[in-house]
């Protein structure tokens, strides 16, 4: 007979996107545990008519830093719609956290910086420090995404331009989905992958005045930026691991659960 597996049906509520809920699912049914996917975010291209004085911009960056797999991917498509090859930019390319460094090698872009910590906080002030960049710097994200890195640059004096090439949404087939999963107190675990996820989250539960449904439900967070934005709206997180990626989320989940 197999023995008990250590999330044994423990019902985690994923709320990251559509791209990476299955991978977070598959390692929480590998462990015993129920996934619930109900994707509270939704990537969608953003057109800004500043991409259209790319052909003659883009050669004026020193550096481009990408911040997210997602600024990658949509950055491609702007190159795209502009009909602009990648080749034609011969500055250099940084990204905040390995998994975003992968990304950009899968679609031939090298990077020539990647920071010891995977925070915007941490990563302004060591590629300060080691890469001392002295021309402009282009940062393509998300409508969403913190400016921190922008700022802390200029405030070193480093010329920064960001660029909004996507805008994240809450998808409005979520919203009912969430309500009905919460009514029926369905989860033991909630997970949170990024600020983004959170705000949606409490968005869904201030509309229906569901707080008193996830008072006792433990958290899960990924980096403590994303914790911090769940404590401020006064959740309880209890797993939180120091490395910032979803395997680590789902071992101390185990170990959480284990502890209990």
């Amino acid at each position: 007979m197999k023995g008990k597996r250590p999330l044994e049906h423990v019902k985690v509520l994923i709320t990251r996107g559509n791209e990476g809920s299955s991978e977070t699912g598959s390692l929480i049914e590998n462990e015993g545990g129920v996934p619930i996917l109900v994707p509270l975010l939704h990537f969608q291209s953003h057109e800004d008519p500043w991409e259209k004085t790319l052909h003659t911009a883009i050669h004026t960056y020193e550096w481009i830093i990408f911040t997210s797999k997602n600024g990658v991917k949509f950055f491609l498509q702007a190159l795209k719609r502009q009909g602009i090859p990648l080749t034609l930019y011969t500055g250099k390319f940084a990204a905040v956290g390995s998994k975003t460094e992968q990304y950009c090698r899968k679609y031939g872009i090298p990077v020539s910086f990647v920071p010891e910590n995977f925070t915007g906080d941490d990563f302004a002030a060591e590629f300060i420090s080691k890469v001392k960049p002295s021309g402009h710097v282009l940062i393509p994200k998300g409508n969403l995404a913190r400016n921190v890195i922008a700022s802390e640059l200029a405030s070193a004096g480093v010329t920064c331009q960001e660029w909004i090439v996507y805008e994240t949404v809450l998808p409005a087939s979520s919203t009912l989905q969430l309500k009905r999963i919460i009514e029926k107190e369905q989860v033991d675990i909630i997970t949170f992958t990024s600020s983004s996820t959170v705000h949606h989250f409490m968005k869904v539960m201030e509309e229906y005045a569901l707080h008193d449904h996830i008072r006792d439900i433990p958290i899960a967070c990924i980096g403590p930026i994303t914790k911090n934005t769940a404590e401020q709206y006064g959740l309880h997180v209890k797993i939180c691991p120091s490395v910032y990626t979803v395997n680590e989320m789902v071992n101390e989940m185990k170990d959480f659960i284990s502890s209990r």
